[in-house]
């Protein structure tokens, strides 16, 4: 039994982040818009904005259970998907039931690490061996000022859970506020095929503060296809994900001005 999970993870793998294309010039990622970025009124509402917006759905949902079930559900009924919930373990494991709406879909947990524990690489083994029962994945979310702030820390704790299901997600906000802007394309390239997604948002280079860090995909001096040359560069076949954390404004004037940003930088690719 525990053969054929890990083939089934393996094969998972393969068709979800890196992949050998036929054709290795097209480079079109499916993007998603946080929770963060996506209250519109209820679930059905928010799904057919997210659709009309040109979004291939919403990720980093913060609600489980049968609050996921009920979103899976309005995504479902116009063609969207639900990318992923965002979690946390520290010295416990994530329950199956939270998480098991996203069974089967090709979903992901997004697991921060606030504070490291004795018991942490065990819960988080254990988390990463659930969600592969249910054919989820896990990425760790380097986050800034947490115990996994930084890509290196999150490739160090992959190794020691030693787990083929779990990999890392970039964030570009957190890689800018707490790493060298310079090593990004060492960074990722590092990452290799653990790299199982990726997130941006329009950032200012030498910005502390997440309103300099978090904007619009059309601002920001941060040059976006810098990042995503590197992606195509690796072949990465993951899904991009837009951080939308306090970004001021409208949200649905958000959301367009950076869906028209991204399918710019698509175009310069």
């Amino acid at each position: 039994m525990r053969y054929a999970i890990w083939l089934s993870i393996l094969f998972f793998n393969a068709n979800f982040g890196f992949a050998q294309s036929a054709e290795p010039d097209s480079f079109h990622p499916q993007f998603y818009a946080f929770e963060n970025g996506v209250q519109f009124g209820d679930y059905d509402n928010e799904a057919k904005t997210v659709k009309k917006l040109g979004y291939d759905g919403i990720s980093q949902v913060n609600a489980g259970g049968e609050k996921l079930a009920e979103r899976i559900a309005a995504y479902d009924k116009v063609g969207l998907k639900v990318l992923s919930i965002y979690l946390n373990v520290d010295d416990t494991p994530i329950a199956a039931d939270l998480v098991r709406p996203l069974a089967n879909r090709g979903a992901m947990i997004e697991l921060t690490i606030r504070k490291m524990t004795p018991k942490t690489v065990e819960a988080v083994r254990q988390t990463a061996e659930m969600a592969a029962q249910l054919n989820i994945r896990v990425a760790l979310y380097p986050h800034h000022g947490f115990a996994v702030a930084t890509m290196p820390q999150a490739l160090d704790l992959i190794k020691k859970v030693n787990h083929p299901n779990l990999g890392v997600m970039f964030n570009l906000c957190h890689f800018l506020k707490g790493e060298n802007a310079e090593d990004l394309e060492t960074v990722l390239t590092n990452a290799g095929p653990r790299l199982f997604a990726v997130s941006t948002s329009g950032a200012d280079v030498g910005g502390q503060g997440w309103g300099e860090l978090i904007q619009t995909l059309d601002r920001g001096d941060f040059p976006q296809d810098r990042l995503f040359k590197q992606l195509k560069k690796l072949d990465f076949r993951g899904p991009v994900s837009l951080q939308c954390y306090a970004v001021p404004g409208d949200k649905r004037e958000n959301l367009e001005k950076s869906i028209k940003a991204w399918n710019k930088i698509l175009m310069g690719l």
